[in-house]
């Protein structure tokens, strides 16, 4: 009889341990798929803010300078600027041809997370300057953390700035 008693408890004890491990299996799987979002959201929100705010210093006109605060997630491996043409995206820092027609400026994030490479892209309504004519000292961090940006005219393109 106590033979019996302790084959079902040992029963008890392995199917209870199997199901822990797999509602631990679960969550770890629920909490990393939401950092990986969490991580692309915060990424997501800081383009939006660049990209609105460089439209709205287009919009302005020359002279006016804003200022925005944003937050870049861990894992950025690149921010940068492309000008985009009538006929499709160009080569990054590079002007549309006549025959590409109208262009106008985005920012692309590229972000590196446990599913692998992505890469986040906004357009403005003008073209945007990150790096090239920019200082290396005033050129946008690609580290985690909150930032400070300034948005102005520089010649004929906004130029986004750390400030």
């Amino acid at each position: 009889m106590n033979n019996e008693k302790a084959q079902v408890a040992t029963e008890y004890i392995i199917i209870t341990g199997f199901i822990l491990a797999v509602v631990t299996i679960i969550f770890a799987y629920a909490y990393i798929s939401n950092n990986e979002n969490i991580k692309v959201n915060q990424a997501s929100t800081a383009l939006d803010k660049m990209v609105n705010a460089a439209n709205l210093v287009y919009a302005l006109g020359p002279g006016n300078i804003q200022y925005i605060e944003v937050t870049f997630p861990q894992g950025i491996t690149e921010i940068q600027d492309v000008t985009v043409c009538n006929s499709g995206i160009q080569n990054y820092n590079q002007d549309c041809t006549e025959e590409d027609g109208v262009n106008f400026g985005a920012i692309e994030m590229t972000a590196e997370l446990l599913s692998g490479e992505t890469s986040i892209m906004r357009g403005a309504k003008t073209e945007l300057e990150l790096d090239g004519e920019i200082p290396e000292d005033e050129r946008i961090p690609e580290n985690a953390g909150v930032y400070r940006i300034k948005i102005e005219w520089c010649d004929d393109k906004i130029c986004l700035k750390s400030a």
